[in-house]
């Protein structure tokens, strides 16, 4: 189930002339995909389409890697003890154009995450190395983990945003 906070665009109209769109922030949405083969993939194709109707002015194609990464690292570790569940990936786009990209999987387990973020050569580094500041923790009731990863916005040369 897909639950969206905000829609994406709406028209600014003023007395002057034509209207002008305008995208209002902060916008969150989040949405599970089952454990299994297509879940990356998946979540990349929802994301792509949610950044497009967000608005979001960062670098799409890193951002899309960095879902890659983590779906993939959530698919891989919590699928073996938990293949009939759910992963939530969440997207939420702040005022400063700042995106969190958050992964929820059904295993609070989180053996050695700074020895994984350290790690060269790994997907964590990617994230890394694409900008993503990397975080996680446990909800209060203990049944699940998210990790994070946060990307502030740079205006790419010569364009427009």
């Amino acid at each position: 189930m897909e639950h969206v906070t905000a829609p994406a665009l709406f028209l600014n109209m003023d007395a002057a002339g034509p209207a002008s769109p305008f995208v209002e922030r902060p916008q969150t949405c989040e949405r599970e995909f089952p454990i299994g083969p297509n879940a990356v993939l998946r979540a990349r194709l929802h994301a792509r389409t949610r950044l497009t109707t967000m608005s979001w002015h960062g670098d799409q194609d890193e951002a899309l890697l960095i879902v890659d990464v983590l779906m993939a690292n959530a698919v891989k570790h919590v699928e073996p003890q938990h293949p009939s569940d759910e992963i939530r990936l969440g997207l939420s786009v702040d005022d400063d154009e700042t995106l969190l990209i958050s992964v929820t999987d059904p295993s609070p387990a989180f053996p050695n995450f700074e020895e994984a973020r350290a790690a060269a050569g790994k997907g964590f580094a990617l994230v890394q190395l694409l900008g993503g500041e990397l975080s996680w923790f446990i909800p209060e009731d203990g049944t699940s983990k998210t990790v994070q990863a946060l990307i502030r916005y740079r205006p790419t040369p010569g364009g427009t945003h």
